[in-house]
């Protein structure tokens, strides 16, 4: 089991030949959550290997052009898709305000329920029964929150002989005992979850922090990720240029997951200016080794730790 990125957009401010704006989906188990769903997202999602379908939850991390633009497309196709299912979309305060004007001036008329959650305050702002997903202020030009998915923690592994020398029959005793239930034998005797799985493993921890300059929200949200995704508007060495802006250099970045024990960097919201990104990579990875830069259509399989 694991959890695929696949990363739809990964330009700032416009689209260009080669970076399409803000938006990452995640697909986890057979569904898929978007962050932020800049202009043409719904055309890269059809280039891409995504199943629109399979959509859940949309998460926004701000009202700026390049990070939302792309949202009234993509819900107006999920209608013309005959989708029911209830969609959730999850952003800063004024999304209820945004959507109910999309639908009065009839730009949007979904088919579905749309259930919107504003962020107010930190905390997790949706529940899933294997997962929840948490927000925390960055710091940008206007109110933006960035997201983390945390997988709870599943149970330990089973030892299959370890049930047999107990006298476990083979069947639903020993999935009742997965699902952390305790069984009864014939000859009245218990036996406890603990007796035969392992201790708890650890769920996977995906971090999307974007816009944002070097604040200690970004470092809080991303504390023992798995998976760090964070803007890299610019190079290492246009600090001023970058934090002036309410953005990041691909150095912030490095130093936001060193800080914060992350093991994995991803660069993401690259300026337009910069075709080849490899002063990025050499940057970040002065700091932090295990980065990497993400182009549209990148792809990155995060397995869970002891799978």
């Amino acid at each position: 089991m694991s959890i695929q990125l696949v990363f739809l957009g990964t330009g700032s401010g416009k689209p260009t030949p080669q970076r399409n704006v803000s938006s990452m989906a995640l697909f986890r188990d057979g569904e898929l959550f978007l962050f932020d769903c800049g202009e043409s997202t719904q055309i890269q999602m059809a280039k891409s290997v995504l199943r629109p379908g399979a959509l859940k939850a949309i998460f926004l991390t701000h009202f700026h052009g390049d990070h939302v633009n792309g949202l009234p497309g993509l819900v107006g196709s999920q209608t013309l898709n005959q989708r029911h299912e209830a969609l959730d979309i999850v952003g800063p305060r004024g999304l209820k305000r945004w959507l109910k004007c999309l639908r009065e001036l009839n730009i949007l008329w979904p088919g579905f329920q749309v259930r919107s959650h504003e962020v107010t305050e930190p905390g997790i702002v949706f529940e899933h029964p294997e997962f929840h997903i948490e927000s925390v202020a960055l710091k940008h030009r206007i109110e933006t929150w960035g997201y983390a998915l945390v997988e709870r923690d599943r149970p330990g592994r089973f030892d299959l002989e370890g049930a047999r020398a107990l006298g476990v029959p083979h069947g639903p005793m020993y999935g009742r005992l997965q699902r952390g239930e305790a069984v009864t034998l014939e000859d009245g005797r218990t036996v406890l979850p603990q007796d035969v799985l392992g201790p708890p493993r650890a769920g996977l921890k995906i971090v999307y922090c974007t816009d944002t300059s070097p604040c200690a929200g970004a470092i809080e949200l991303a504390r023992n990720a798995d998976v760090l995704v964070h803007e890299a508007t610019y190079p290492g060495g246009d600090e001023r240029l970058a934090h002036e802006r309410g953005h990041s250099t691909a150095a912030d970045a490095a130093r936001c997951a060193l800080e914060a024990g992350a093991k994995k960097l991803v660069l993401t919201h690259i300026s337009q200016k910069y075709v080849r990104p490899d002063i990025f990579l050499e940057h970040a990875r002065a700091i932090f080794p295990n980065t990497v830069i993400a182009q549209d259509f990148f792809e990155l399989e995060v397995k869970r730790r002891d799978d």
